[in-house]
This record gives C-alpha cells, structure tokens and sequence, in this order.
C-alpha cells in the first residue's frame, strides 16, 4: 500500500460550503414540481419522509468520520468492520451512482442555462459545466473551496428569500385535499425526493483533508441538516401553496414561474442563476469526493495504481479527478430523465446504506478502541435505533425504487454484479502476489491520521 497522503486542507466553514453546496442542487429547483405532480400539495410529506433516513446517515457519517478520518473512510469503515467485498460493493455503487447522480445536476444546469440561451444544445451546456469544474480542480482544493463559498452564499440566500417570502402568500385552499392519490403516491415521491437528501454521507470521503475531524465532522453535518431541512421543508409548502400541484407537475423551472407570483420580476432571473450555482456547486463536490474515492482504492491496491499519483504542485489526485470526470460526461451522454436518474441514484444509496448500519451495529466489537476513545460516540441503543430505522425504510425505499423503475434497475444490479465480478479477479490476482487485502485495510484504520 501506498504510504502517501493528503494534506488537511479544509477548514469547518469550508466543509458546511462543500457540503451545503453539494446536497442542495439543481434537483431543488425541478424535483419539488415534478413530485408535486405525483403526490399533490402533501409533497413536502414526501419530503418529510425522506428526511429520516437522512438524519441516519448523518449519525453514521458523523461516527465513521470521527474515528476514520482517511479518504473513502466508509469504504474502510466497511471493509475492517464486515469485509472488504462490501466495501469495494459501497465504492462501486457510489461509482455507478456518480455515473447517473450528477448529470441530473449537469442536466438540471442546461435547462436552466437555455434561459438565457434558449438555442444552445442541452448536451454540450451539461457537459461543458463538468469541463470547466474539472479545470477549476486542477487549480487545487483551495481554489475550488473559494468558488464554492461565494456560489453557495448567494443561492442560499436566495432559497431562504423565496421560502420565507413565500409563507406570507400562500392559498391554503391550493393545498387540500392534501393527498389526492393516496398516501402511496406519497411514497412513490419520497424515493425520488431522498436524492435531494444523498449528499450527507459524502463528507466520509474526504474526512483525510479535513482539520480537527473528530470534531468538524460532526458539527460540519449539524449544521448543514439544520439548513437543508429547513430550506428544503419551506420549499415544498410554498411551492404547492402558489401553484396548483397538477399545473407543478408540468413547469420545467416551477421556482422561477412561482416567485414573479409575489417578487420583483428580476428575481426570477436571480432563481434561475441560483439553480446555475446549485448545479455547479453539487457537481464540483462530487468530482472532489469520488476522486478522493478513486484514490483510495488505488492506494489499497484494488484499482490501478496510476490513480493513486498526486499532483507535485497541488498534492492532489489529478488522474482520479481526471477519471471521474471523464466517467461523468459519459453518463450525461445516456440522456436519462430526471426521475429516472434519481430513482437509480438512490437504489445504490439505500444498498449501501443497509450495509453500514450492519456495519454500525458491529462497531463496538469489530473497533473497541476507536468507538471507545471516539470523540464523537453514539451510545449502543443509539447505534441499534439508528440502524433499524436505517435499514427498514432502505428496504422500503429499495423496493419502491426497484418496482417503479424495473428496467433501469435491473441494467443497474446488472452493473453490480458486474462489479463483483471485478472485485474477485483483482483479489485472487493480489492474493497471488501474496498481498491481503484484510490486512492492508486494517492497518489503515489502525493509523492514527487526526
């Protein structure tokens, strides 16, 4: 293995403003209509349902990268805890969900950018944006950080303006009934709407390049939940408050037709560049933490080894952002729907999601040391709620996800297997060199990096 490792470069602010930006995307801007469409005014239920297993990942987001603070510390986190199988199965789905996640965010930029240039080719806009991120990121972290604060500043704000604005506008006799078709309807939206939600578990990757992380991790996930569940509950109120939910389900851009119903005209516009920042912002975190993923793996043998270069000048993993990039374009050249897109996103959410709860259930046994001396530590019947809930709707979300969306899925868990199959020749070959993966692993996690 590799000994080479990154620097601490991000400070607490710079990990709320890479996280904020990286799970409040474009999809809030198009999701909330579309969903609407399908549960009616009672969309922010869907929301609502959503939000739980997202309070879950951030718990174990926040134990993980407390005690694990190394690149694709869930990867490690799986593989030392449960095996190495099942954390390379975690990356590789992460991996498929890079393919299928993040050009809902490039799409989402197109639709937006065609209003101010309505004649441009949606493809060449979705990938021109990943292009100019990936140069941003060869500039280096601290550069990509600076654009990422002044981006996520100003369309929080103007979330927060819209939102809060909003309330005082509201037609309450828009929003009954609530549920029009069924609280199933709510369900079917809520898998879907877990994708605006996904983000959280992300900060795992990059906890090596973050200061004081036994620390900063935990408060980085406080307060970013506290923000995204806020904004994203206001939203999806108003939204349904404004416009009736059948007309919702039609509008391509429904925050921007919705704020000329109470603001000045010009915000519109400033929506429509927020929802440009949204997108941008949530691409570029995807590119740095599936990058730091790349590199890891390759650090552990499991990919090839030229991903674990690093740059002389940067002293980071240009070849893997180079990768993930090229890996993105390639999904935006698939030119899914959005719904679509999500649905097969949080389908290798929700399996991942299942094995860290195993995974967090086993903790205190399989790593007595780092769960007793952690920082940060979730009492055991703590661990075992946050599990069970965890895994329960996982379960449930899987199987709405699968059974609404059986083709894509089944290409999916096709790409799965695929990956498995992967996984045991790299294996068997590295156990033929007489190198264990077991043992590569845990003398990772056995590092004290913080």
């Amino acid at each position: 293995m590799s000994d080479t490792r990154l620097e601490r470069k991000i400070s607490l602010s710079g990990a709320v403003f890479l996280l904020l930006g990286n799970i409040i995307g474009a999809s809030i801007f198009i999701l909330p209509g579309q969903l609407a469409g399908i549960a009616g005014p009672g969309v922010f239920i869907a929301y609502l349902i959503a939000g739980i297993p997202a309070i879950a990942n951030c718990l174990i987001a926040a134990q993980i990268g407390s005690i694990l603070p190394v690149s694709a510390a869930g990867y490690v986190f799986s593989s030392v805890v449960l095996h190495p199988f099942l954390g390379f199965l975690k990356e590789w789905t992460a991996a498929l969900g890079l393919i299928v996640g993040v050009p809902i965010l490039a799409y989402g930029f197109a639709d937006f950018m065609a209003f101010f240039l309505p004649d441009a080719d949606r493809l060449i806009i979705a990938i021109s944006m990943i292009l100019v991120l990936l140069v941003i990121n060869l500039l280096g972290l601290h550069t990509s950080i600076r654009v990422q604060m002044i981006l996520v500043s100003i369309f929080v704000l103007s979330l927060l303006v819209f939102a809060i604005g909003g309330l005082f506008f509201i037609d309450t006799s828009l929003l009954t009934p609530l549920v029009p078709n069924g609280f199933s309807s709510i369900l079917d939206a809520a898998v879907p709407a877990f994708y605006s939600y996904s983000g959280f578990i992300t900060l795992t990757a990059i906890a090596e390049e973050i200061k004081n992380p036994s620390k900063n991790i935990p408060l980085t996930l406080a307060i970013t939940f506290f923000f995204v569940a806020t904004i994203y509950t206001l939203i999806t109120l108003v939204l349904p408050g404004l416009i009736p939910w059948q007309q919702l389900g039609t509008l391509i851009a429904p925050m921007s037709y919705a704020s000329k119903l109470f603001l000045p005209d010009w915000f519109a516009i400033l929506i429509t560049v927020s929802a440009l920042m949204a997108a941008a912002t949530s691409a570029n975190v995807s590119l740095i933490v599936m990058s730091r993923s790349f590199f890891a793996l390759a650090r552990h043998r499991i990919y090839p080894a030229w991903l674990a270069t690093i740059s002389d000048r940067t002293k980071e993993p240009i070849p893997a952002l180079v990768l993930v990039s090229a890996l993105i374009i390639f999904g935006i050249s698939l030119q899914g729907e959005i719904v679509q897109y999500a649905s097969a996103t949080v389908i290798g959410l929700m399996f991942y999601g299942i094995v860290w709860a195993v995974g967090l259930i086993r903790l205190p046994t399989a790593l007595p040391d780092h769960y007793q001396n952690a920082n940060f530590k979730l009492a055991k019947p703590t661990i075992w709620v946050v599990a069970i809930i965890k895994i329960s709707i996982s379960i449930v979300f899987l199987y709405v996800g699968v059974m609404n969306n059986l083709k894509p899925a089944t290409v999916y868990l096709s790409l799965v297997l695929l990956g498995a199959v992967y996984y045991f020749l790299r294996s068997h070959h590295l156990d033929r060199l007489g190198i264990s993966l077991k043992a590569i692993l845990r003398n990772e996690a056995h590092q004290n990096f913080d």
